[in-house]
């Protein structure tokens, strides 16, 4: 095999709650996570040169051990006996970064499996869960895919049934905003008052009931929405225009700064692209992907 090319996409969190903060300063969460059909690219292939070259298209991002792809390209190549040859990868960017899509985490599962594969290496789906949560908190959950709660630090991942029959308009203000600090800001609540975990549904749902079920997660709402508007105000108007466009639900994904709306109705969403669109923010139209379909495109099947 010469070269993999592999889709990373991004995730958005319906939820986000607080739980409880460890004697090491990690936060515990329970959250609501989906796939969608937005995406990065990785392609990886064997290099003459040994090492981890990394070629990004963004050059606002760091090509060298910065960078989450390389990190899993490293741990997985001196943990699991990998060859000492070198590899090429590049990674075309679609995924805004600092906006709580999850790319960097998404882009790093893409490179353990790609790499699992290019260098045809005995690891099991559970070594690269272990490997994933070295890695980072988000990124077990990108060798899952679909609908799953999070929980723990984000490395617990409990797969749900797939949700669908809805689509979703993710705003981006253009401020990147850093997780490390958004988390820095955060006073633990004494107790919570939503567990995340009580509304998860683990069995199937009529069809009919499944956007329905989604709103009622997002507005459940997400405890580190008040400490990202604090460092980017545009967070709460675009809720609000969101909402005011036509979103039946409508809140900030995983640490910001982007927002996501869901939408009913292709209608809708047009509607609302046309009142959001002049403003100057990137809006993005994404749908829902299944487990089954992320798997397969994501290189996992």
């Amino acid at each position: 095999m010469t070269r993999i090319t592999l889709e990373a996409h991004a995730k958005i969190n319906f939820n986000l709650k607080i739980t409880g903060r460890r004697p090491d300063g990690y936060h515990l969460i329970e959250s609501v996570v989906q796939a969608i059909d937005l995406h990065d690219t990785l392609t990886l292939e064997p290099s003459a040169a040994e090492g981890i070259l990394l070629e990004v298209d963004d050059p606002r991002l760091p090509g060298g051990p910065e960078n989450l792809v390389w990190k899993a390209a490293h741990a997985i190549q001196s943990r699991s006996a990998g060859p000492a040859c070198g590899v090429l990868i590049r990674l075309e960017k679609r995924i805004p970064s600092g906006a709580g899509l999850g790319g960097g985490s998404s882009d790093a599962a893409a490179a353990l499996v790609g790499l699992r594969r290019l260098w045809n290496l005995d690891l099991s789906d559970r070594d690269l869960a272990s490997l994933a949560a070295s890695i980072g908190s988000d990124v077990p959950f990108f060798l899952t895919g679909g609908t799953a709660l999070i929980t723990g630090t984000g490395t617990e991942v409990h797969p749900l049934p797939d949700r669908s029959g809805f689509e979703i308009l993710i705003v981006f203000p253009g401020v990147p905003i850093s997780t490390r600090e958004v988390y820095g800001r955060v006073v633990v609540p004494l107790t919570s008052a939503l567990k995340i975990s009580s509304m998860a549904r683990f069995r199937p749902t009529p069809r009919d009931n499944l956007t329905k079920e989604v709103e009622t997660w997002v507005r459940a709402g997400n405890d580190l929405e008040p400490y990202a508007c604090a460092l980017c105000p545009a967070i709460g108007m675009i809720k609000d225009r969101l909402q005011a466009a036509g979103a039946s639900a409508a809140a900030m994904t995983g640490s910001g700064s982007a927002v996501f709306g869901v939408f009913r109705s292709p209608a809708a969403t047009e509607r609302a692209l046309a009142d959001l669109s002049p403003a100057g923010f990137a809006a993005l139209r994404c749908a829902p992907i299944s487990r089954q379909e992320y798997r397969r495109r994501a290189g996992l099947d």
